[in-house]
């Protein structure tokens, strides 16, 4: 195949992709409003979590720097509303445990979250904070070290543990309800 016509078939691929991208930020902007919608009305929440479990993660920006290309940062989403709080004592204290207490209340307080949950709800809550390493192979990482400098400005000490094998053979980061609950 001649180079040109493999531009061409390029050209029509782009237009291809850019257009499922765009349907899905319509949609994904779509299902952000209609959660802020649902905690306005005063949606369950346990309701609202059930709903919002089976959502899928999106990737928004490939690793091109590995290979020397230069990559722009997508644009940044607005913030998603706050979840509510029902925690004793949340609303004094610093706005990284607020934050990590949003994240367990958004998946039903359960025992512990995995790092990975925790980012997630961090970067929905402030992209711009929180976002910057979306798409790169060591998002977790570094916003695990951005997470963990915020509680030590903050003076707190929140361990973070491996979770089991038995419970999960990848064993995880995941940071504990009760650790965090200790601070408050």
């Amino acid at each position: 195949m001649e180079w040109r016509q493999i531009l061409d078939e390029l050209t029509d691929a782009v237009e291809v992709r850019n257009g499922h991208v765009a349907a899905l930020r319509n949609a994904s902007t779509h299902v952000t409003e209609l959660t802020a919608q649902a905690i306005a009305a005063g949606a369950p929440h346990p309701s609202l979590t059930r709903v919002l479990a089976d959502l899928q993660p999106v990737i928004v920006q490939q690793q091109l720097s590995r290979r020397g290309q230069d990559t722009k940062a997508p644009p940044q989403p607005e913030p998603a509303a706050p979840t509510p709080l029902a925690h004793p004592g949340a609303d004094s204290c610093p706005l990284i445990v607020r934050r990590l207490l949003e994240a367990f209340t958004a998946h039903g307080d359960p025992e512990w979250l995995t790092l990975s949950k925790i980012a997630d709800h961090l970067v929905s809550a402030d992209p711009t904070t929180w976002g910057q390493w979306e798409g790169r192979h060591n998002r977790l990482l570094m916003i695990g070290r951005t997470l963990r400098a915020a509680l030590r400005r903050d003076r707190l000490q929140i361990p973070v543990v491996r979770l089991s094998a038995t419970i999960d053979r990848k064993r995880p980061a995941v940071y504990q309800l009760a650790d965090i609950q200790r601070v408050l």
